[in-house]
């Protein structure tokens, strides 16, 4: 009787123990804020790289970007030609301020405004966007993107 007694205890400790491991880390926010602040700050990369690896990274196998007066644009691969576009776009800058970011463990939203300046005090293009987060291969990865600009295409401004 006592064998059986300390065989269901040991075993009682051990599926304890066990559970106890499986219990992903709780979530927060602010490691997310974090991460996403420091990935804004090189968005300019995106530019000026034809590196894979520097795109992995970032997106999701499954991202997409949606750009205004154009089709989604689905997958790294396109994602890489949308923005570096065999290096047209290497003289471009963009401004991200930190705007509000929330979320939970499986999604993260990011609202923000974008601006690209022309070096003149003026703008090329500004607005806002909203970018969707979510984990993949233990990173948080862009998984969408979409802004419109603020500026009326009228005039310019």
């Amino acid at each position: 009787m006592r064998l059986l007694i300390t065989a269901i205890i040991l075993c009682s400790a051990t599926a304890c123990q066990h559970a106890d491991k499986e219990k992903p880390a709780p979530f927060d926010i602010g490691s997310a804020q974090k991460y996403i602040a420091e990935m804004n700050k090189s968005y300019n990369q995106r530019f000026t790289t034809n590196d894979t690896a520097y795109y992995n990274g970032r997106y999701c196998k499954d991202a997409a970007v949606y750009s205004p007066g154009m089709p989604a644009v689905v997958g790294r691969d396109s994602i890489i030609q949308f923005f570096y576009q065999n290096g047209t776009n290497k003289e471009a800058k963009i401004e991200l301020p930190i705007g509000n970011i929330y979320g939970n463990e499986s999604l993260v939203v990011e609202e923000g405004t974008y601006n690209f300046p022309d070096g003149k005090g003026g703008s090329f293009d500004k607005g806002k966007f909203i970018a969707l987060w979510k984990q993949e291969a233990g990173k948080w990865k862009l998984y969408r993107e979409m802004w419109n600009t603020d500026m009326n295409p009228a005039t310019g401004k």
